[in-house]
């Protein structure tokens, strides 16, 4: 026969409240429930988290953005391509690139955009058409790196973006900015950004 206990027994109802305690306690301290400051959007205009971003993260700031290099850059032109980008709800991708370094004497930027699989001559030229919609809604700031003067900007619902501008404001560094004024909009994006020694333009030749 076993000695009797030399501790008094502890009711049953006593016990459920203990681990009630600890159940509740647990859950007030529980990190992952996304109402800290890394989903409260103080700094990035709403954004939070996803599970499909990208590799050019973190650039949700001016101050931080994504330094890209020229891809190619001759005395005429040169241009940069980003494939894999990600924007998710509520996000601000910001980029940034140098111009002065090309030494080139007028400047003339082209930026073209496009979400999901959209291509960017269309139907007419057998590639794939996104229907217009929220979305599918993207906008595309560009600013003075120096002074975050706008310069130029465009937004499109149907997944497809194509600005230029031109001039001495241009010939510096420059801030590109993605993001949707749709809150839930997700999506892949395409990226191209060429800066030219002359004027030109860019036609859809099928």
């Amino acid at each position: 026969m076993l000695p009797p206990s030399t501790s008094p027994a502890t009711p049953r109802s006593t016990c459920l409240l203990r681990q009630a305690a600890i159940v509740l306690s647990m859950a007030a301290c529980d990190l992952s429930s996304g109402d800290g400051d890394a989903g409260s959007g103080d700094d990035t205009g709403g954004a939070v988290a996803c599970p499909l971003n990208d590799a050019w993260e973190p650039n949700d700031d001016p101050e931080d953005p994504t330094d890209m290099n020229w891809d190619s850059a001759d005395k005429a032109s040169a241009w940069h391509e980003v494939h894999d980008a990600y924007l998710c709800p509520g996000e601000d991708d910001w980029y940034r690139i140098e111009v002065a370094d090309l030494g080139y004497t007028v400047h003339y930027l082209y930026v073209r955009a496009l979400v999901k699989d959209a291509g960017l001559c269309g139907a007419a030229c057998g590639e794939p058409v996104l229907a217009a919609g929220p979305e599918n809604a993207m906008t595309i700031e560009v600013y003075r790196a120096d002074t975050h003067e706008p310069l130029i900007a465009q937004t499109a619902d149907d997944g497809v973006l194509a600005l230029a501008g031109s001039g001495d404001d241009y010939a510096d560094g420059l801030l590109l900015r993605v993001h949707s004024d749709t809150p839930t909009a997700e999506y892949p994006y395409r990226l191209s950004i060429s800066m030219r020694n002359y004027e030109g333009e860019d036609e859809c030749e099928c």
